[in-house]
């Protein structure tokens, strides 16, 4: 047994007759999960006005709600990321969606601003693990060349759930008093089916699609396939599962916390990926406020005293038509300018925000509704086109056994320190902003006082996030480079680590 066989494994062939099969099948599932995930969030987001009337809280505290899931959110993001980067990353997925679910339908239950608040703290840990566990199960179908691509489109999903949430929300809520509870209901129910639908999938090898596009690009050497059958080996589908019986649970929880640290020290060293959670951060203080207080916006009688339902459709609506744009253009500009420019991915958030600035000024200040609808389409086009250039450069610039946990990274930094308390100080700044103390929301309205708190905070945020992408951009193809060394580097010692076995 002194050399390596080279076997046929007619299982593996078969387990790939048609892997562009499997790669769509799995991107649809994720495609539904991720649309309902936006869809319960946002459906919150439409009834809020309504909803705060009902239970009888102001708009600080309105702000309070949603910097609750977002904290929670943040705080269990990482621990499960971690969690996903050891396990069937397809399980880690079935079981937050499963939790959302019945968080969402818990929500109808609420029955004053306490009980509201636990139920979308609740709805946060569910949420907090699909993300990063979704992202790194899509990288390991997808690889580079096209990752972008891929990330742009899922990510339209969001904006689908948008629409439909803040629309149903906003129409459901305006049919009666305590009809708000009903939408919470029915947008639970469909997410047990999608998490058995996701605890069905097949788990790929982690780097699987970077192993073999690399594959196909060096047919010619013969090392390469040698190097990969004996590695496939040794890394079954079920990374982890092997480790885990061995060590047990109670291992793994006592070195989980150092573990834990290690990876976020190394992955914080990787330039790129901090300039990516930089620019985060300030993108994602202009996006959970906007989209927290929208709806809001536009049922003031101060500004376009818009009907509930109205407000939730037209809010969704400008979302999704300018966001699907933005996101697929996002996507598709920057894989065919990252031919040229390597750093392109970051460079195209960078500038996307920079445009922004003058875009959302002039929205914001106008009090003509169709010079509101036109700037504000701008504005939503503009935001979004950073959705998928920024989920494919985190991706690139990290060794594939870390993507999990580098997207988790990210959003516990980028959310706590980004969205997380965004809500509730632009609340708080509004209220301010009301010499009343709070009456002008309690009339309709507070929307000169929302736009105020707006302007002050949101167009200072958009123009560092873009300085931050444009500046940025440079250290990309250095760190994709390291990358890919210690991805290679880690599948040779383990096929040499084979070799040495069959010795």
């Amino acid at each position: 047994m002194g050399e390596v066989a080279q076997p046929t494994n007619p299982g593996r062939q078969a387990s790939h007759s048609n892997p562009s099969t499997r790669a769509r099948s799995v991107f649809w599932v994720m495609f539904s999960i991720s649309l309902l995930n936006y869809l319960d969030r946002y459906v919150f987001n439409g009834s809020v006005n309504v909803i705060a009337k009902e239970l009888h809280f102001d708009l600080s505290q309105t702000g309070l709600l949603s910097s609750a899931f977002l904290v929670i959110y943040t705080i269990f993001a990482l621990p499960v990321g971690y969690w996903a980067d050891k396990v069937k990353r397809k399980n880690v997925v079935a079981w937050c969606v499963a939790l959302w679910s019945v968080a969402t339908a818990l929500t109808a239950f609420a029955t004053n601003f306490t009980t509201l608040f636990l139920a979308r703290m609740l709805l946060g840990i569910g949420e907090a693990g699909y993300f990063p566990a979704g992202t790194a199960l899509l990288s390991d179908y997808y690889s580079r060349s096209k990752r972008s691509r891929v990330m742009s489109t899922w990510g339209t999903a969001q904006l689908f759930g948008i629409l439909i949430g803040m629309g149903a929300g906003g129409a459901v809520a305006g049919l009666y008093i305590g009809s708000w509870r009903l939408a919470f209901i029915f947008t639970g129910i469909p997410g047990l089916i999608l998490a058995y639908l996701a605890w069905r999938m097949h788990e790929p090898r982690r780097n699987q699609a970077d192993e073999e596009e690399l594959a196909l690009e060096a047919q010619r050497v013969e090392v390469l396939p040698e190097i990969q059958q004996t590695a496939q080996s040794v890394v079954p589908a079920e990374v982890g599962s092997t480790q885990e019986g061995q060590t047990g649970w109670t291992r793994i929880l006592r070195l989980a916390m150092k573990d834990v640290l290690v990876c976020s020290r190394m992955l914080l060293r990787i330039k790129t990926l901090c300039v990516l959670i930089a620019m985060q951060i300030f993108a994602f203080f202009v996006l959970g406020v906007n989209t927290t207080f929208l709806s809001i916006y536009l049922q003031q009688k101060d500004t376009f005293g818009f009907t509930s339902g109205l407000a939730g459709i037209y809010s969704g609506g400008i979302i999704v038509l300018a966001g699907i744009v933005g996101t697929l253009v996002g996507g598709y500009a920057s894989d065919m300018l990252n031919r040229r420019h390597a750093g392109a991915r970051v460079l195209v958030c960078g500038i996307g925000f920079l445009l922004a600035v003058p875009a959302y000024a002039v929205a914001l200040l106008a009090n003509n509704l169709v010079l509101f609808t036109i700037f504000f389409i701008l504005t939503a086009f503009l935001l979004t086109i950073y959705t998928g250039p920024s989920t494919a450069a985190t991706q690139d610039v990290v060794p594939s056994r870390l993507r999990s946990s580098a997207i988790a990274l990210s959003l516990l930094i980028a959310h706590m320190l980004g969205d997380a308390f965004a809500p509730t100080l632009v609340g708080v700044m509004a209220t301010s902003f009301d010499p009343t103390g709070g009456e002008h929301f309690r009339l309709g309205m507070a929307g000169h006082d929302l736009a105020t708190a707006l302007l002050y905070t949101c167009l200072p945020a958009l123009f560092i996030a873009g300085l931050i992408g444009v500046s940025g951009a440079r250290w990309m193809a250095e760190d994709i480079h390291e990358a890919q060394r210690v991805d290679a580097q880690e599948l040779t010692e383990q096929a040499n680590g084979v070799v040495g076995m069959t010795q």
